[in-house]
């Protein structure tokens, strides 16, 4: 019974210490959309959206705002939104890539039939 009265009240600092250890840690939403944004400018996105970027600035702006205000419904409102965004403006900048490459078939198209006109032309 001795044993016991050592042994369950050392079991109980170990896992409550452990616990406080195993928690989860929060994730600032703020910063990893900040990241997210960062990334858009290394990866040149902002050429393909230059107006959603600057919504999307002063979104974050307006997140800080109501993380300092406490008003966590706005807050996780608008940071779903930024990400929505971020995700329009990637979408938009892959659609301007493939609207170049289009481009650039079609031009390929246009100077491939040209010379094939040359080729038909000499040939009759």
């Amino acid at each position: 019974m001795n044993i016991f009265r050592h042994i369950l009240p050392a079991c109980i600092i170990i896992i409550v210490a452990t616990h406080s250890y195993a928690k989860k840690e929060e994730v600032d939403e703020v910063q990893e959309v900040q990241k997210l944004l960062g990334k858009a400018y290394e990866l040149n996105y902002v050429d393909a959206a230059p107006v959603e970027i600057s919504f999307i600035e002063k979104k974050i702006i307006q997140a800080k705002e109501f993380k300092e205000k406490r008003k966590k419904r706005d807050f996780k409102q608008l940071i779903t939104e930024i990400k929505a965004d971020l995700k329009i403006v990637k979408k938009r900048y892959e659609i301007n890539q493939l609207q170049k490459k289009l481009s650039q078939l079609k031009q390929s198209n246009i100077e491939s039939q040209r010379v094939l006109d040359d080729l038909q032309g000499q040939l009759q």
